[in-house]
C-alpha cells in the first residue's frame, strides 16, 4: 500500500482544486490524483517482492522489499494492509502512544506497552488517524482473548494501524455519518509513512519526513494464541 486517505495538511478532499487555483493547501492530494494514486494498484508505483515461510512453531514470517523508482509523487507510505476477519476489537502494542502518533508528530508519544480499544474516526471529515509509530510488535485480540500478534524482524520497527475503515472509504466520504464500520478489522503495517506537516494553513512536511527513491525492505512474524 502506498496510499493513505489524505488528511487536511494534503490537500482539502472537498474544494479538490483549492491548491491548483489558488494554492491554498498542501500540494500531496493534487500529486497523487494528478498520478492515479488513489485509483491504479500499487504495484503500478512501486517494485515489490514478497516471501513467506511457515516456522515450525506455525507462525509465518514475511519478508518484503519495495523499490520506490525515482520520478514518483512523493507517495504516502510503503507497506501492506490486511484484513482481520473475527471481530478483534482490542489491540496492544510495544511502541509509541497510547493515542495516535505519525513520524513528525511522536515526540509526545512515549515508548511503551500500551492496550486500547480500536480506534474511531474522530474528524467530522474522514480522513487518515489512527497510527501508531515505532512498533516492535502488535496485538489483535478478539474477545475471547483469542489473540493475533505480529513482531517485526530484523531490528525493524514498524508504523502500525488498526480501523474499521479502509483508505477508500474514508477517501469517499464527505462526513462522519458517512462512515459504515467494516465487519473485519483494517490493518495497516507500513515501514515508512510520510509526515503530516502543517500545509492547510503552513508549510507542508519537513523533507526528512517524505519518501525518498529507494528500496525499503521489512520483515514480520504472524502467529496465533
Amino acid at each position: 500500500c502506498v496510499f493513505r486517505a489524505p488528511v487536511d495538511n494534503d490537500g482539502f478532499k472537498l474544494m479538490p482544486d483549492l491548491h491548483r487555483r489558488l494554492v491554498v493547501g498542501g500540494p500531496a492530494l493534487e500529486r497523487w490524483q494528478d498520478a492515479s494514486v488513489d485509483r491504479l494498484p500499487a504495484e503500478a508505483f512501486v517494485g515489490h517482492e514478497h516471501r513467506a515461510r511457515t516456522d515450525t512453531d506455525g507462525s509465518v514470517i514475511h519478508h518484503h522489499i519495495v523499490t520506490v523508482p525515482e520520478g514518483h509523487p512523493d507517495l504516502a507510505r510503503v507497506g501492506v494492509v490486511v484484513e482481520l476477519s473475527g471481530g478483534f476489537d482490542q489491540v496492544r502494542w510495544y511502541g509509541r502512544g497510547p493515542l495516535e502518533n505519525y513520524p513528525d508528530r511522536n515526540r509526545g508519544a512515549m515508548l511503551g506497552v500500551w492496550q486500547a480499544g480500536v480506534d474511531r474516526s474522530p474528524y467530522l471529515v474522514p480522513q487518515e488517524f489512527g497510527l501508531r509509530t515505532d512498533c516492535r510488535w502488535f496485538e489483535f485480540i478478539d474477545p475471547r482473548g483469542r489473540t493475533v500478534r505480529l513482531d517485526a524482524l530484523e531490528g525493524d520497527v514498524l508504523h502500525v494501524s488498526a480501523t474499521d475503515h479502509t483508505d477508500d472509504d474514508l477517501f469517499g466520504a464527505a462526513h462522519e455519518t458517512e462512515l459504515r464500520p467494516r465487519r473485519a478489522l483494517v490493518v495497516h503495517v507500513d515501514v515508512v509513512h510520510r509526515g503530516l506537516g502543517t500545509a492547510s494553513c503552513g508549510p507542508d512536511v519537513l523533507d526528512r519526513y517524505r519518501i525518498l527513491p529507494g528500496e525499503y525492505r521489512f520483515g514480520y512474524r504472524l502467529s496465533v494464541r
